[in-house]
């Protein structure tokens, strides 16, 4: 039976243990014959000091790319590190589907589907490298899309596409409803519906 496993580690070798920010992992490209994988990550609150750190660490060969959005105060970071002793080695060394990979107050998230047989010997090895801060394992049901009504959609397409998601918002509820030809409380009804299950989707398939 597949289960999804979430564990919470401390890897005092890996340079997430060094830098005092949160991340969150957008995409992993693996290169085991050539000992480094590459990473792209979102982060918080980025300074030139901290930059500099990452850069030193013994963990990470390369920084390709840093980059700030203009919109708020997240960077991107494309970068390349070791392969070997990483927790992103040993889960794809041993197979896993890796669903997601978070980084807070210097510990690393990692959220993965695999065997039930198999998750005694995954957790294993990566208490070789690091500490299991915490473990969860459940069942695991994917959903392949969330399952919204045709009128959530309709709501939910309009309200990003009309600006009313935005911060300031650039449409009112009331000027929404109207275009979709129905009342204020509907559209609201609707609208947290929709906002509930993509939200309910993204936590139980994405982190």
């Amino acid at each position: 039976m597949l289960k999804k496993v979430e564990v919470l580690v401390e890897h005092e070798d890996c340079w997430t243990f060094h830098m005092p920010f949160n991340a969150y992992t957008i995409n992993l490209e693996v290169y085991p014959h050539k000992n480094y994988l590459r990473s792209r990550i979102l982060v918080e609150n980025l300074d030139k000091d901290m930059v500099n750190s990452m850069k030193n660490h013994r963990s990470v060969v390369r920084l390709n790319k840093v980059s700030k959005f203009t919109n708020n105060n997240s960077y991107y970071i494309d970068f390349l590190n070791v392969y070997k002793g990483s927790i992103a080695g040993i889960l794809y060394d041993r197979e896993v589907l890796i669903l997601g990979n978070t980084i807070t107050e210097k510990k690393e998230k990692w959220s993965f589907v695999t065997s039930s047989k198999s998750i005694r010997e995954i957790l294993d090895d990566i208490r070789n490298t690091s500490k299991v801060v915490d473990y969860k394992v459940t069942d695991y049901n994917p959903m392949l899309h969330p399952s919204l009504t045709d009128i959530e959609k309709r709501v939910i397409i309009a309200a990003f596409n009309q600006g009313y998601l935005d911060y300031p918002r650039r449409a009112s509820a009331e000027e929404l409803a109207e275009k979709l030809k129905m009342s204020k409380v509907t559209f609201l009804y609707h609208l947290r519906n929709s906002q509930k299950k993509l939200m309910k989707y993204f936590i139980e398939n994405m982190l």
